[in-house]
């Protein structure tokens, strides 16, 4: 028998029984006769097969029904395995993304500035600056924030620092404190910390020094002084003078940004400009043992600041050009000295006076100023006539009661020494002699020399007065590194 009549034959057995198989062949080969009654073995043997085919038949199709459960298992599994890489895959991007995001944020912040705080942020990315007009004032240009910092010589988290408009803080950039003024009152002072007067000091010699001013303005500019202010009001028939009421505190942020836009800056760059160099108003509250200071009003020019006068005759420069001009047309000359304003005129337009302060306080007004209402002077020839404390009826001279009562302190010292001694308002009376001596040197070199010989033989015989006993709060010294310091051990540093 061949291999494939054998398996043809396993086949027929596999499908139904050996003994089925049997009787079929008996029964082909003639050995099993037709017709004749089969007996019960023939039955059972038909029967049995055809119960082992149908069981073959279910065996079939068990099989194909577990082949697909297993294979339902097996692309459950792949699945399963499949959603597993893809998570770990999902998360692995996650983190590198957030990696990215981070290198990406560091190299935007070592870069850019693009929050300073709530009402002083919304111009931070308008970042193209005005070439032909910084060239025009010959003023540094910068490509962004980062070259900005590079030449301050500081990171552009530190100079965000310094810039950020905190409405809370634990920390204050500025020591305040107060000093008498000669009219009477106090005047606070905010001195700001060594590494922002570092800032502002930099500011001030590297732009506003560079932008010109009006020849009326003798305040806080080179080679002037009050003698050159008191000068074009000499011996005049009528000398009027004006202050102006809280000089400083009345140019706010938003002006000085403006001003710093005006000279070619981007937004961007006026905004940080105008952050370093103005102060906010804040008052202090202790809660929990913690010292913090709260924002109340807005940012202004702070007194105490080297870059605060130089910022102040920018911002008052359109008020000296409309001063200047309306004086002019009532035959007056005008001069300023800070926040001092003179005008004077010869007999024939001192009938001008009345029109002329009308006009001075519309303006005044109208430029965002205010005039102080004790301190409008109208002095005639007739009476003492004074600018910035120097006298200019005939000649410059000092006020003679000033001076003989100097001239009293100094033989007074001489012979009983510093006791009960005081002149001036300053901590230290020997400060003060020595600023009136300057003053007197400015006017009258000549007797100033006799006050400093004077003086001199007074500090050999006694030496420098001490201080008194009851004096106000020192200012704390600070070093760079301690603000350093502050500032990288705070990155906390702003409570929102």
């Amino acid at each position: 028998m061949s291999s494939n009549d054998k398996q043809k034959l396993y086949d027929r057995i596999k499908a139904s029984t050996k003994e089925a198989v049997i009787l079929e062949e008996m029964k082909r080969l003639g050995f099993w006769k037709e017709g004749v009654i089969p007996t019960v073995q023939e039955e059972l043997i038909t029967k049995e097969a055809s119960l082992q085919k149908s069981l073959t038949d279910l065996l079939a199709k068990q099989r194909i029904l577990d082949n697909q459960q297993n294979l339902l298992k097996i692309i459950h599994k792949e699945r399963m395995k499949k959603a597993k890489e893809r998570r770990l895959q999902t998360k692995q991007k996650k983190i590198e993304d957030k990696k990215a995001r981070e290198i990406r944020w560091k190299e935007i912040q070592d870069k850019e500035i693009i929050y300073l705080g709530e009402k002083v942020s919304k111009g931070l990315h308008f970042k193209d600056s005005n070439l032909e007009l910084l060239q025009k004032f010959q003023l540094p240009y910068f490509e962004n924030v980062k070259a900005l910092a590079d030449v301050l010589q500081i990171t552009t988290k530190q100079l965000s620092y310094w810039a950020y408009n905190r409405p809370v803080s634990t920390h204050c950039h500025y020591y305040t404190f107060e000093i008498p003024k000669k009219s009477g009152g106090k005047r606070k002072i905010a001195a700001p910390k060594s590494q922002l007067k570092k800032l502002q000091n930099w500011v001030l010699h590297n732009i506003l020094d560079k932008i010109p001013h009006n020849e009326e303005v003798h305040g806080f500019v080179k080679q002037k002084s009050i003698v050159t202010n008191a000068l074009p009001h000499l011996e005049k028939q009528t000398v009027v003078n004006v202050d102006l009421k809280d000089f400083f505190p009345s140019i706010h942020f938003k002006r000085v940004k403006g001003m710093f836009v005006s000279f070619g800056y981007s937004e961007q760059l006026a905004t940080i400009f105008a952050l370093l160099t103005t102060q906010a108003e804040t008052k202090e509250a202790i809660i929990d043992g913690v010292k913090y200071y709260i924002q109340t009003e807005n940012r202004i020019l702070p007194q105490g600041s080297p870059a605060s006068p130089a910022i102040s005759n920018c911002i008052a420069y359109r008020l000296d050009n409309r001063l200047k001009g309306i004086a002019k047309r009532y035959g007056f000359v005008y001069t300023r000295y800070a926040d001092d304003l003179t005008f004077s005129c010869t007999e024939e337009n001192a009938k001008n006076t009345g029109a002329l302060l009308h006009y001075v306080k519309k303006i005044i007004t109208t430029e965002d100023f205010t005039v102080h209402p004790e301190k409008v002077h109208v002095m005639p020839k007739s009476r003492q006539q004074k600018v910035t404390g120097i006298v200019v009826n005939k000649k410059m001279n000092i006020d003679r009661t000033k001076l003989r009562q100097f001239r009293a302190l100094l033989h007074n010292i001489s012979l009983n020494g510093w006791k009960d001694q005081q002149w001036g308002k300053a901590l230290n009376i020997g400060n003060s002699i020595d600023g009136y001596i300057l003053f007197v040197q400015m006017v009258n070199p000549q007797k100033a020399e006799v006050f400093r010989q004077q003086w001199a033989q007074i500090l050999q015989k006694y030496g420098w007065p001490p201080l008194p006993q009851k004096t106000n709060p020192v200012v704390e010294k600070r070093t760079n590194a301690q603000d350093e310091k502050e500032q990288e051990g705070n990155n906390d540093f702003w409570i929102n």
